[in-house]
């Protein structure tokens, strides 16, 4: 049997036998991130890796190493905070092509310390090699303010609300955007659809606001898509998830983008992917849950776009009520390359 029979979620599944829980373990696998407690008096620590591919995440000669190296640190975060947490150290590990200039590996690292700063996160360490093509790994380390409980995609209970931060899609279609441009455009577009590609932001303010809170539920960052997220959560914490597609929040830029296209804008924000926004669900009415963001100063779009039921599995209703059914377009890292 090879890779692309088996499709990435059940790769990711197979991995599950092998892995496991010590005395050091507080949250093992299946989450965005493993969490750790090295000793009872020591505070927990939260630790992810992900890893981009040049062709798959994203292209450098038309995004530049520098945006590419904001996008790789803000990618990474985006993990961190869906598990409420801080990050702090950073190790980067790459596989850089013979050809590459000195100062585009010099660009890459200004891009990726510039977004960190904005954490005071560090860098730390790391490994690099000799590679046919660009990949990045990245590992990052995050760590809870006092009071905080680590977030999990298994917590949404029946009767929370479901919420998503932002605009899902936006960054879908600065992808498509980005593609039609000419290589060796200038990187950072004027466009907004082109930047939230390019400089995704985290949401590590929301992350720790939610871990603060008794209320939250469960919460996962979206990054391969609204739909494949909700799924997740779903599957995670054994409820079922109901949304209403028309309270599924579709910017009018995005709107105007999609139309002119002849693309869908609902489909848009259901498979765009790379959106680093937040799902998470919560017991709080929408007015609350604001206000709670706000007393960190975790000020963002928020939306309420379904509730969690008893059950299983995601339900997709419209505006009258009726269930209408979505065709999984989620992006395969391993598709089924068979004749």
């Amino acid at each position: 049997m090879k890779i692309a029979d088996l499709g990435e979620k059940k790769i990711i599944e197979s991995i599950a036998p092998f892995t496991g829980i010590n005395r050091y373990v507080e949250v093992g696998f299946g989450d965005d991130g493993a969490v750790l407690r090295i000793d009872k008096k020591n505070p927990r620590c939260v630790v992810t890796t992900d890893i981009l591919v040049e062709g798959t995440h994203f292209l450098f000669d038309r995004i530049g190493f520098k945006n590419l190296g904001y996008k790789s640190y803000e990618v990474n975060a985006s993990d961190i905070a869906a598990m409420g947490a801080w990050p702090v150290a950073a190790f980067l590990s790459l596989g850089l092509k013979s050809g590459m200039e000195y100062r585009s590996l010099k660009d890459f690292y200004k891009g990726f310390s510039l977004a960190a700063k904005r954490h005071g996160c560090l860098i730390l360490g790391g490994d690099t090699v000799r590679a046919d093509r660009l990949f990045i790994s990245i590992t990052l380390v995050g760590v809870y303010e006092k009071g905080s409980t680590p977030l999990r995609r298994s917590a949404a209970k029946s009767g929370d609300r479901i919420y998503i931060t932002g605009w899902p899609g936006e960054s879908g279609m600065g992808f498509i955007l980005l593609k039609d441009r000419k290589p060796g455009v200038s990187t950072l577009a004027k466009h907004p659809l082109i930047a939230r590609h390019i400089r995704p932001t985290s949401r590590v303010n929301v992350g720790t606001a939610l871990a603060r809170s008794p209320h939250t539920g469960a919460v996962i960052d979206v990054s391969d898509g609204v739909y494949n997220e909700l799924n997740l959560l779903s599957q995670s914490s054994g409820k079922k998830m109901k949304v209403y597609l028309h309270k599924l929040p579709i910017s009018q830029r995005l709107h105007k983008e999609a139309t002119a296209r002849h693309l869908d804008s609902l489909q848009m924000a259901l498979f765009g992917g790379e959106d680093y926004e937040l799902l998470f669900t919560s017991s709080l009415r929408l007015p609350r849950v604001k206000k709670l963001f706000d007393r960190k100063g975790a000020r963002c779009p928020l939306h309420e776009i379904g509730i969690v039921e008893q059950g299983g599995g995601v339900v997709f209703l419209n505006d009258m009520g009726e269930r209408v059914t979505v065709i999984d377009k989620t992006f395969e890292h391993f598709p089924d390359e068979r004749p």
